[in-house]
């Protein structure tokens, strides 16, 4: 367990969400926040407050009377999300051939996180997700449209990306064939091939969505939520 800050709040908070990040609270679960609280040693409030975070977030659904429950998406929602993805980042594409030149700290984290991925252990697929989340939102970022920036990481941010990690042993046969594909997204990248690397970012996500597809079944309801 981390450090505490300053605020039990921003401890509350981000202790929460690292458990939903790696599968320790899942979708569908009910948290009863007493017992949350007990877990973390701390007092109910900051977890209630920390709880009520997450719901104006989408991570968490209000029970009435009954506490909270992590928030379990249908896969038509799953499917709408991605969708729009693709349409983000294949609309992106052209900005960021433009203005990768001009951010060397963004290809530097790229090439990082690039490095990272070849390095990755076969069954750390938490640290394998959460390094792709990272190298697509850099791309994103090379857009410098910040409200283009806020709408991906709304879609594709901690509310979405839960349900990821949630499935703890899920094949890495799609990790180790992505890394190929980031290899070639960086290298059009660099060569400012704008319809080379629309063609592959679509390409790319939409295997993405025909895995999450494969194995989010489980964690993912047929239909409406209740």
């Amino acid at each position: 367990m981390r450090e505490r800050p300053v605020s039990l709040l921003e401890w509350a908070y981000n202790e929460i969400k690292q458990q939903l990040f790696i599968g320790k609270l899942q979708p569908g679960e009910k948290i009863i926040v007493g017992q949350l609280a007990e877990s973390l040693s701390i007092s109910p409030t900051p977890v209630k407050e920390a709880l009520n975070r997450l719901v104006a977030e989408g991570l968490m659904i209000t029970l009435p009377r009954r506490g909270f429950m992590v928030k379990q998406l249908t896969m038509k929602e799953i499917h709408d999300i991605m969708n729009c993805r693709i349409m983000l980042e294949v609309f992106a594409v052209k900005q960021a051939v433009h203005n990768f030149p001009k951010h060397p700290e963004i290809k530097k984290n790229m090439l990082d996180v690039l490095k990272k991925l070849e390095n990755i252990q076969t069954h750390d697929y938490v640290e394998a997700t959460q390094l792709e989340q990272v190298y697509h939102g850099a791309f994103i970022q090379l857009t410098e449209n910040q409200k283009l920036i806020e709408l991906y990481n709304m879609l594709f941010g901690v509310g979405f990306a839960f349900y990821v990690y949630s499935s703890s042993n899920h094949p890495m046969e799609r990790h180790r064939i992505a890394l190929n594909e980031h290899k070639l997204m960086y290298e059009y990248l660099e060569k400012g091939n704008s319809d080379a690397l629309e063609k592959l970012l679509r390409t790319h996500l939409e295997k993405t969505m025909e895995f999450y597809e494969t194995f989010l079944p489980a964690f993912a309801l047929d239909g409406e939520q209740a």
